[in-house]
């Protein structure tokens, strides 16, 4: 087995005041390496201690040298180097330049990632992609960059950097990291509430699988990203079962930021087929890690979630707390991706309690954010509720009106359950007028439209954090 040196608490190479023994004297010093830079190579590419270690090393001597308190000796730091494919000059500490090599720069990406800096992987991603780094580092710093994107909500720019990341790897024949791009890109494609999220999420997943060994810590992320996308075209049962295996291939469990988007499709999933008390322990939980993350935005989702399933259970004090916690998060971050969310929960919340004046208001506002960034679902969900308080207010005009515009937002992305949902909402409108032939014909449309194999949809209600 390869060797390593223990590092005493004291910082001393021996115990104090005691002679090196002859035993000792021609025992090897272990390398001075940079800190963190173990741990760092061995996320970059997705190993687990064991998976470092092999046979040859133990998995507690990789996690003493990547907790410091060993030193690695010149053979035992070949063989990580060569494991985890990073040169050895990305782990030795005062090494020239290492500031600037590729390997390092990335790794610092990584580590602001796994810490929640998004702004500080955005900030360093575009200092380096300045510098005169190999096609393959570029397309690896900008996969790490389009993710951070992601998280601060902006999709156009995420999408974009992980096409230009794919675009390498397909053609280099690196398998494993088209297939994160992808997973990458049906993110974005969520967000922006483009159909094709669930075809990117299923390429992907599909992707990954073809290599052999499938990389679990991957498959288990991909499995996530497409519970999602179904999550967002109301394909609940399948979703639920894609997070369960996503469960079940167990590694994404070590991730909390995973973890807890992975509660966060669970509970949504849950609420839409009815099991309420299971969609709201998943919320609570996503809740609570994204509070520990210290990741606003997510958290802003989670409070979203829980407000407005307890607008559903008529519970409106708790549930008001919730969303103007949410709305709040979203004011102080400037975020406005999916911030028209927010809104509409709290217009059904001041719909339920009958101010309807407050109601119309907030879905202004709500309208006026998906027309900036074009979110056609959350759009007719918005024109749909406006008809339903015109027709409560007795303003039969101004509700078919409202009606049509969320019908022709609908159409737009075809059939499924969001365009079967509008016309339920004005049949059931149409019925209460008296209309019963044109309540009628927008039923049979309804069941038309509503199509629960097809491939693509519309956005939840529920945001996933």
């Amino acid at each position: 087995m390869t060797e390593i040196t223990r590092v005493p608490e004291n910082g001393s190479s021996r115990g104090p005041g005691k002679a090196t023994s002859g035993r000792r004297r021609g025992r090897r010093h272990g390398l001075e390496i940079r800190p963190g830079s173990v741990k760092q190579a061995r996320a970059l590419a997705g190993l687990s201690l064991g998976q470092v270690a092999r046979e040859d090393i133990s998995r507690t001597a990789i996690y003493f040298v990547e907790t410091g308190k060993a030193k690695p000796s010149r053979e035992t730091l070949e063989l990580i180097a060569q494991r985890t494919g990073q040169p050895l000059d990305f782990f030795l500490s005062g090494a020239g330049g290492l500031d600037q090599h590729p390997a390092a720069r990335i790794a610092e990406l990584e580590r602001l990632l796994v810490t929640g800096d998004n702004a500080g992987v955005v900030a360093a991603a575009q200092a380096a992609l300045t510098q005169e780094y190999d096609a393959e580092s570029e397309a690896r710093i900008k996969l790490l960059a389009s993710m951070a994107y992601l998280r601060q909500a902006q999709p156009v720019q995420g999408r974009r950097l992980a096409v230009a990341a794919r675009t390498y790897f397909d053609r280099v024949s690196n398998v494993h990291m088209a297939a994160e791009a992808l997973g990458h890109e049906a993110q974005a494609a969520g967000l922006l509430q483009d159909p094709s999220a669930v075809q990117i999420a299923e390429g992907a997943l599909a992707t990954c699988r073809t290599l052999r060994p499938v990389p679990q810590v991957l498959e288990a992320r991909l499995l996530r990203v497409l519970g999602h996308q179904l999550v967002n075209t109301q394909r609940w049962k399948e979703a639920i079962a894609c997070y369960e295996e996503a469960v079940v291939v167990g590694d994404v469990v070590q991730d909390l930021q995973q973890l807890s988007l992975l509660y966060s499709g669970m509970s949504a999933a849950h609420q839409e087929i009815g099991q309420i008390n299971e969609a709201t322990r998943y919320a609570q939980k996503a809740l609570t890690i994204h509070e520990t993350l210290r990741d606003r935005l997510s958290q802003a989702r989670s409070l979203n979630n829980l407000g407005w399933m307890l607008v559903g259970l008529g519970e409106f004090a708790a549930a008001r707390s919730h969303l103007a916690r949410a709305l709040r998060i979203f004011e102080e971050q400037a975020g406005e991706l999916g911030k028209s969310t927010i809104f509409m929960s709290l217009a059904e919340l001041e719909f339920a309690q009958g101010d309807l004046g407050r109601a119309s208001t907030l879905v202004a506002d709500a309208l006026a954010l998906t027309s900036r960034h074009g979110e056609k679902a959350t759009a007719s969900e918005a024109h749909s509720l406006l008809g339903r308080i015109a027709a409560r207010q007795g303003h039969d005009a101004a509700a078919d009106e409202a009606f049509s515009a969320a019908l022709a937002a609908a159409e737009t992305l075809g059939a499924g359950p969001r365009l079967t949902q509008v016309h339920e909402a004005y049949a059931e409108v149409l019925e209460a007028r008296g209309d019963l032939v044109a309540a009628n014909r927008h039923l049979r449309q309804a069941i038309a439209s509503h199509r629960p194999a097809a491939p693509y949809g519309l956005e939840s209600r529920i945001a996933i954090a």
